[in-house]
């Protein structure tokens, strides 16, 4: 309490002019899963009970619920199968000479990918014993030691 003001005062203080701390968070752009739970918690705990949800207002909430969860499934589902088909791609490039860029410098660097490492970044092929990232690959050719006449 400010010394002066009395109690019974009208007058609101912040937080800052009183000297409390206060906190800050960054701002959501996306409402997700748990801010829906809560707004329908908050939502049921403070209707009218004399005139309570209509059903009809239910059931079209409880259908975005399931919209909302059926849209994260589907999300987690395709950054998997981007995946797989990131380390498809990189395996199906064993054997294979690229050209890629190395380092910052614009280095090109020629040589047979030996190996596909999967790491969570995603798929490292190895060149000369060093691992580079797929999306570093310039150009893509069949290793001249393949092919044999016939």
């Amino acid at each position: 309490m400010i010394q002066g003001v009395s109690p019974n005062s009208n007058i609101n203080y912040t937080p800052l002019e009183v000297g409390e701390k206060v906190e800050y968070r960054e701002t959501k752009k996306v409402l997700d899963q748990d801010d829906f739970l809560k707004l329908l918690i908050t939502q049921f705990s403070t209707q009218d009970p004399l005139a309570p949800i209509t059903d009809t207002a239910f059931i079209a909430q409880m259908a975005e619920f399931t919209a909302l969860e059926n849209a994260k499934v589907t999300q987690t589902e395709m950054s998997r199968l981007r995946a797989q088909s990131a380390n498809q791609e990189a395996v199906t490039m064993i054997g294979k000479t690229v050209e890629l860029i190395a380092g910052e410098d614009g280095e090109v660097v020629v040589g047979s990918v030996s190996k596909v490492l999967i790491d969570s970044d995603g798929p490292k092929l190895v060149v000369s014993g060093a691992p580079y990232s797929v999306d570093k690959v310039i150009a893509v050719r069949n290793s001249g030691s393949s092919h044999t006449g016939g």
